[in-house]
């Protein structure tokens, strides 16, 4: 997955992945605060948009003892479980980490669907009434099934 600023961003590195509320979680996924500095993966009308993910959150090898990192770890932006991660607000990001079952049009007002991606307003697959975002480029059914990135600006 990809989640790539584009434009001078606000960057919160002050909080820490909620490992008691998931496990893993994709990098531009749409977090809410779940504790005291802690951040979760929106996963409900419950949980209210607070930031972007900016890194991938993996879960730890449980073949390996706590902490170990294999060297393809190491160096990585990736974060793991419980580790410190950084969350965007506002400014512009190029992601992937969106709804593919819709297509996008530049101007369309972006809400939050499962798994913290990025849906069009009035899709059907929104969780919530927030808008946490502007899709600034169009996006046809062979772009989404190709991958391409969504350039999105951020309003949380």
């Amino acid at each position: 997955m990809v989640f790539i600023p584009r434009d001078p961003v606000v960057q919160n590195q002050f909080l820490v992945h909620d490992s008691s509320k998931g496990t893993t979680a994709t990098a531009g996924a749409a977090v809410s605060l779940s504790a005291s500095e802690k951040v979760e993966t929106v996963s409900g009308s419950n949980t209210k948009p607070y930031g972007f993910l900016m890194q991938n959150v993996k879960a730890e090898s449980s073949a390996h003892p706590t902490g170990f990192q294999l060297p393809g770890d190491l160096g990585s932006s990736d974060a793991f479980t419980g580790d410190p991660v950084g969350v965007a607000h506002l400014g512009l990001y190029d992601t992937t980490h969106y709804d593919t079952t819709q297509t996008y049009t530049a101007g369309d007002q972006l809400q939050v669907a499962a798994d913290g991606k990025v849906t069009p307003s009035g899709s059907g697959n929104e969780l919530h009434s927030d808008v946490v975002a502007v899709a600034q480029n169009t996006l046809d059914s062979n772009a989404v099934s190709a991958g391409r990135n969504l350039r999105i600006k951020l309003l949380i």
